[in-house]
Order: structure tokens, then C-alpha cells, then sequence
């Protein structure tokens, strides 16, 4: 049985506390592939250590009709910092891995959303915890992938069962484990 440590305050210079993140990223416009592994590595720029990450997902595609699959994936890691700086850095590195706005829910060069930010409950911006994590099926299953015994502060329940709960009210979503960029 695997063990995690998913509480760790350590408290910097008196300001900041390190936290475990997760952040989802996801990719439907090609190179799929490049896209996500250019978002993890915006993001181990601010990692901390404890760096976590799923396998790959391709997955359909939800929101408007003609778009492509997706790969999608969580990642964790220890953060030093406020909820507000991670989303900024978030929505500043999708802006220099090339997304470009083209309204709610379409094709995206690069998605990066904050899920959880240690154990913190927020409802102003960021939203904490992600407000569509108990509705995703791409973001529960890679979750549960890295951390199945991470207790949804709002919930008080576990990834694992946040999954199996999601799974009974819904049929489970066609999900291809990707190893590299394909054509």
C-alpha cells in the first residue's frame, strides 16, 4: 500500500507555506504531446519538489461539436506561494505556450487548471477547490491515478471515491492511455 504525505506546512521566510498542488493540463490541438510536456515543464519552474504526474489520457472531447480528443493528465507537487500567484503563473504560461481565446469549453492549444491548493476552501478567484472536479471524469480518473487517498476538502471525501461516486451516476467515458504524440 502506498503512503502519501499530503501535509506538509513548512513555513518560508514567515510568509509562505509550502502546499501540495494539482493542476490539470490538457491538449486538443496538435502536437498534443509537446504541448503537455511544455505545461509540465512551466510548471516545475515553481515546483518545490514532490513532483507527481499521471499517465496520458486521450479522451473524447466536451463542449461544442467538431473539436478533436483531448490528452489530458494531473500533475502535484509541493508549492511556496499564494493560490493567487499560482493562477496567475497558470494563465500567464498558457499565454506563452500559445493559447489562444476562442470562448468556453472549445479546442485548446494548452489548459492548465488549478484543482486543489493543499487544503484551502476559497470562493472568490481562484475558486477552491476546482468547482468541476466532481463532474470530470478526465480529471478524476489522472487524479486518482497519483493521489487515490487525497481527501476533497469540500466533500470530506476521497479521490477514490469521488471517482467511484461519479461512476455510478454516469457511464464511464472511453479513455486511451498515450505514450507518445501520434498523428
Amino acid at each position: 500500500m502506498l503512503l502519501y504525505n499530503y501535509t506538509l506546512n513548512i513555513y518560508i521566510r514567515g510568509v509562505e507555506s509550502l502546499e501540495r498542488v494539482f493542476v490539470a493540463l490538457g491538449s486538443n490541438l496538435s502536437p498534443r504531446w509537446a504541448r503537455l510536456s511544455s505545461g509540465r515543464e512551466m510548471l516545475k519552474k515553481v515546483s518545490s519538489g514532490g513532483w507527481m504526474e499521471s499517465p496520458i489520457y486521450e479522451t473524447p472531447p466536451v463542449g461544442p461539436e467538431g473539436q478533436g480528443p483531448y490528452f489530458n493528465q494531473v500533475v502535484s507537487f509541493w508549492y511556496a506561494g499564494t493560490p493567487e500567484k499560482l493562477l496567475h503563473y497558470l494563465k500567464g504560461s498558457e499565454y506563452v505556450l500559445g493559447r489562444k481565446p476562442r470562448g468556453h469549453w472549445n479546442s485548446r492549444e494548452i489548459d492548465l487548471d488549478l484543482l486543489y491548493f493543499g487544503n484551502v476552501i476559497e470562493s472568490g478567484r481562484p475558486i477552491l477547490p476546482h468547482p468541476q472536479i466532481l463532474d470530470r471524469q478526465f480529471v478524476l480518473v489522472p487524479l486518482n491515478d497519483i493521489a487515490p487517498e487525497w481527501k476533497d476538502p469540500r466533500t470530506g471525501c476521497y479521490v477514490k471515491t469521488l471517482l467511484s461516486d461519479l461512476l455510478d451516476k454516469e457511464e464511464k467515458i472511453p479513455f486511451r492511455t498515450v505514450v507518445e504524440e501520434e498523428p
